[in-house]
């Protein structure tokens, strides 16, 4: 086994190659990335988010805190990303650690670890993460060091709402928890560290100094009451990084709000981020339009849990459509309270093109929403789904929930009959299509159903109910949530610390996230086989009250005393007072709705007062005069034709990275690109010929059209800044706007490849290799196997593509070799892969595309 300890950079290219999928995903150089003083800093931190790298670097608190520890003195951040399976393998193949994606050094070299958990079973890929850099899983196996030396395992710790509202569960495998917001917390963190660093202070000595920051938990130390933390939202931070690869949430995020006070009970959230906390318009504003020039995203999303409570949203949205709209770009809001879309929302949605929309009504019928404290009617919805219609909205989204606390049967068929009523009540504008997310109500810690029971078997019989209902309405996408999914997600989320040998049992028998999604049955077995192996079968549900019929037989008084009786959470102070909750549990029995702290009277949760803070509601901001609407400019003044190169590690970035680069690029340096006209209008750029991934190109080409004019040199000047290294622009001159396509100038392609033997594989001779090439260029067909589109098998000839073969150099691994192919002006051509085909066919061996360089792409004159 390798050190895992050592600071030096592993070696990345043996690891992260073309050989793998999405390599660029690992490479560490998105825009925003800055030179890093390793030795310098006196605290080295490593944000280790437990899911892939898309999903990771798309979720905005890492990247607020990423940017927060990274202007802190003598700090530095790096992050790390869940490893796709086949890298996973490939690394324990290797005997290598799981590296840092920046500096590439093993995180066991760093100083801490924070994992972000927002989800309850995302804690195996927690332990996966773990178990690949080579650290102790348990807390408890990492010894007592001195942090200061060199062998010391870094400092575990969690964060994120999972985290925050139970860490019971998780708790033997780190070493703290952050509780609540870390803007502030993580840096106060880094203080005590770097102190205890400097003085080499043991692990446990150091941890007992974590302790007594408000908002650190020490499992190790025992329960006590710990209150989470709360910031102010910091916008300009979430700038930072602009990945190079599409990730899920592929724009510019901006949080305008943070806290939610609506009071849904069924809501974890909503409980857990109070007080309600606005920012300013002006600030939100100036963010937005500062980060759309310094990113170059076409998009930008609008954050908070409850956008539509942000009362300023209707002035910033109108401000920032006015003012961006001849960049082509759109506003994204997550999901938002119906009951306040209205004229003004739907205007600022979309953009040059119109995203989708989702509501969520939660609950079918009155009664129920009553309940869960949704505060919404069918008169709210109808008009909500009126508004969208009338702007042009014709698919919509909604989320329901079954097995919320008091449904019924009448309740479940409240949600098909409230899709009917809709289309219904819609008819006059149009045909209303929707897509319905069903979910199972799972309850959570912090919230009036924290003692709430839910049933498996009844999740099955409802979600039946709904299918049998609408397998009769047409033009109806509905998608449940599994039900198994949402019983182990249960079973984790409200459970204690003797959970922890039971998460490890299911991520040994191959229970990651992913997993789910590859083989839920296996899945859920080796979650199931964990929680028999443990004796936990039958006795995790005793700290619920049962069904809501039985909860209603009991007395208040009774009701009083089972809630006062003891969760495993209830060290964890929210803010929010058990008491509080429990009274709210009894309004929710008498269907009381509770009204929104932030516009109405003070609910008295507990949560308001010095350690907290109070809700910060800002008046709404006057709403701008509508600018006339302005497209993007799709006037064509002038053309460039541009020749580029793209080497060392861009090469790991695929076709349509490179394309999304230049669209960065290009409204970064904010040329006057002219745009395609209709509904998603696009820059007028055109790439000459896709690259294989991990090939390398010296001369390639792409069109650029322009509406106004621009000298070639000045061009160049603009945009060379704004690429990243591996991208460089070799020459511009100008051609006729209408003159021909590239595509259509394309005449061949030149290509110089290093062909390589897999192990244990004789390199033929010279002469073999020569006389190899020499049959290849006199045969009269080239018959390669392929597929259709349909996946049929069939048979190509590619000898009219094959113009010429050279012959570099021979070595003991292998051979360089020269290929000249000619390309149609379809982009059909004889690719280096294929080249590989015919060679293998004619000395029967296997052979290995080790490097590929298209030396330059060959345009008729």
């Amino acid at each position: 086994m390798k050190n895992h300890h050592s600071t030096k950079p592993l070696d990345f290219a043996s690891l992260v190659n073309s050989t793998i999928a999405k390599p660029g995903r690992y490479l560490g150089n998105e825009l925003g990335v800055q030179p890093r003083d390793w030795h310098g800093a006196s605290v080295r931190w490593a944000l280790t988010y437990p899911e892939v790298y898309e999903v990771g670097a798309s979720n905005l608190g890492h990247i607020i805190l990423y940017s927060i520890l990274n202007a802190q003195p003598r700090q530095l951040c790096d992050r790390a990303y869940l490893p796709a399976p086949d890298l996973a393998a490939r690394l324990r193949a290797a005997s290598a650690p799981l590296f840092a994606v920046e500096s590439r050094r093993a995180l066991a070299s760093f100083h801490i670890l924070g994992f972000s958990l927002s989800y309850e079973l995302g804690a195996t890929n927690v332990l996966e993460m773990l178990d690949l850099a080579g650290i102790p899983l348990r807390a408890s196996a990492r010894g007592d060091l001195p942090l200061n030396d060199p062998d010391a395992p870094p400092l575990i710790f969690a964060g994120g709402q999972t985290a925050t509202s139970n860490p019971e569960p998780y708790g033997p495998f780190f070493d703290f928890i952050a509780l609540g917001d870390g803007e502030e917390l993580l840096p106060e963190i880094g203080l005590v560290l770097e102190e205890a660093i400097s003085a080499g202070l043991s692990r446990s000595a150091a941890l007992a100094d974590l302790a007594e920051i408000p908002g650190v938990y020490v499992p190790a130390f025992g329960k006590r009451r710990v209150v989470r933390r709360t910031a102010t939202p910091m916008p300009h931070y979430a700038m930072a990084l602009v990945p190079n690869v599409e990730t899920v949430h592929d724009r510019l995020t901006v949080e305008i709000r943070r806290g939610c006070t609506r009071g849904c009970r069924f809501c974890q959230p909503g409980m857990l981020t109070r007080p309600a906390r606005d920012v300013d318009p002006q600030t939100v504003v100036e963010a937005v339009e500062t980060g759309m020039v310094r990113t170059g995203y076409s998009d930008f999303s609008l954050l908070s849990l409850s956008c539509s409570d942000y009362l300023s949203l209707p002035a910033v949205g109108v401000e920032l459509r006015n003012r961006l709209q001849e960049h082509n770009v759109s506003l994204a809001l997550p999901s938002q309270r119906i009951d306040r879309f209205d004229s003004n929302i739907a205007h600022i949605l979309g953009g040059t093109k119109q995203g989708s929309l989702t509501f969520a009504p939660e609950a079918g019928t009155q009664r129920l929403r009553n309940i869960v404290n949704k505060g919404l009617t069918d008169a709210d919805l109808i008009e909500g789904v009126r508004t969208a219609m009338r702007h042009g909205w014709r698919k919509l989204k909604l989320y329901f929930m079954i097995g919320l606390p008091g449904e019924t049967d009448d309740d479940v068929h409240g949600i098909a009959n409230t899709v009917e009523m809709l289309r219904y009540e819609m008819r006059d504008i149009g045909r209303l299509e929707l897509n319905l997310t069903i979910s199972n109500f799972t309850p959570k810690p912090h919230t009036p159903f924290q003692w709430h029971s839910v049933s498996s078997a009844e999740f099955l019989r409802r979600q039946k109910l709904l299918k049998e209902r609408f397998a009769e309405l047409r033009g109806l996408k509905v998608n449940y949530t599994d039900v198994r999914l949402s019983a182990m997600e249960d079973f984790i989320g409200r459970g204690d610390q003797s959970l922890a040998a039971v998460i490890e049992a299911a991520w040994r028998a191959g229970a990651g996230m992913d997993a789910w999604f590859d083989n839920i049955e296996r899945t859920y077995g080796a979650w199931t086989g964990a929680i028999e192996a443990a004796g936990m079968g039958g006795r995790y549900r005793a700290l619920e009250m049962g069904s809501w019929a039985e909860l209603q037989a009991l007395t208040p008084a009774q009701r009083q005393q089972r809630c006062s009786e003891p969760l495993p959470w209830d060290h964890i102070d929210s803010g929010v007072s058990k008491q509080w909750l429990q009274e709210d549990l009894e309004r929710a029995l008498r269907e009381q709705q509770l009204p929104d702290c932030s516009f109405d009277s003070c609910s008295h949760c507990g949560v308001c007062g010095e350690g907290l803070g109070h809700n910060v509601v800002l008046p709404a901001a006057p709403v701008p005069a509508i600018a006339k609407p302005r497209k993007p400019p799709n006037n064509q003044v002038g053309r460039l034709r541009v020749c580029f190169a793209k080497t060392a590690e861009m090469a790991l970035l695929s076709h349509l990275d490179l394309v999304r680069i230049f669209d960065r690029a290009l409204r970064r340096a904010r040329l006057p690109v002219s745009f395609s006209g209709g509904f998603h209008p696009l820059p007028r750029l055109q790439l000459a010929l896709a690259l294989p991934l991990g090939a390398e190109a010296l001369a390639d080409w792409f069109d650029l059209s322009f509406s106004a004019e621009i000298e070639p040199e000045r061009f160049l000047e603009l945009l060379q800044p704004q690429l990243p290294p591996g991208l460089h622009l070799n020459s511009a001159h100008a051609i006729a706007v209408h003159a021909p396509a590239l595509s259509q100038s394309l005449v061949s392609a030149s290509w110089r490849l290093r062909v390589a033997l897999p192990p244990g594989e004789i390199n033929p001779n010279p002469e073999e290799w020569q006389a190899a090439l020499g049959e290849l260029l006199v045969a009269e067909h080239l018959p390669v196997a392929s597929k259709d589109r349909l996946g049929r098998p069939k048979q190509k000839d590619l000898k009219a593509y094959l113009l010429d073969l050279h012959w570099y150099h021979w070595r003991a691994a292998g051979v360089e070799i020269g290929l000249e192919s000619a390309v149609e002006k379809s982009g059909r051509s004889l690719k280096p892969n294929q080249l590989l085909q015919l060679l293998e066919q004619r000395l029967d061996i296997p052979l290995v595309l080790e490097h590929q360089v298209r030396e330059s792409l060959n345009l008729a004159c």
